[in-house]
């Protein structure tokens, strides 16, 4: 009877093909997870620009009104206006492109079928 030592090229095989499944089902799990991060970091920077203009239009009458008089159809607000206010961060985040989203970025207010006002943009 021979004394084995060492593993067969067979054997060396197998562990590896099982290593690479390994590594790229954990690479694939972690991107969808990344993904999944950004997503909900986007929203809530969405989220924050809205609250900052709900807040900006609950404090400046004049624009409120305007819109709920139907003085104006639709009205745009500056997230730099809103950075001046104290309403909303200076430094936010686009976390789908990671730059600084810009001040003269456009929040668009108009009133839905309800009369309620609603801000609109675009991150993109």
């Amino acid at each position: 009877m021979k004394n084995k030592k060492g593993f067969t090229l067979v054997e060396l095989l197998v562990v590896i093909v099982l290593l690479v499944v390994i590594t790229g089902g954990s690479i694939l799990g972690i991107d969808e997870i990344s993904e999944s991060v950004r997503e909900k970091r986007l929203e809530e920077v969405l989220r924050q620009i809205r609250l900052a203009t709900d807040v900006y239009y609950s404090n400046n009458e004049v624009h409120r009104n305007a819109l709920l008089n139907g003085e104006v159809e639709s009205r745009c607000t500056r997230v730099y206006v809103l950075q001046n206010e104290g309403l909303l961060k200076t430094d936010l985040i686009n976390p789908t492109t990671n730059e600084r989203i810009p001040g003269n970025l456009c929040v668009m207010s108009h009133l839905d079928e309800n009369g309620v006002i609603v801000h609109e943009f675009d991150l993109q």
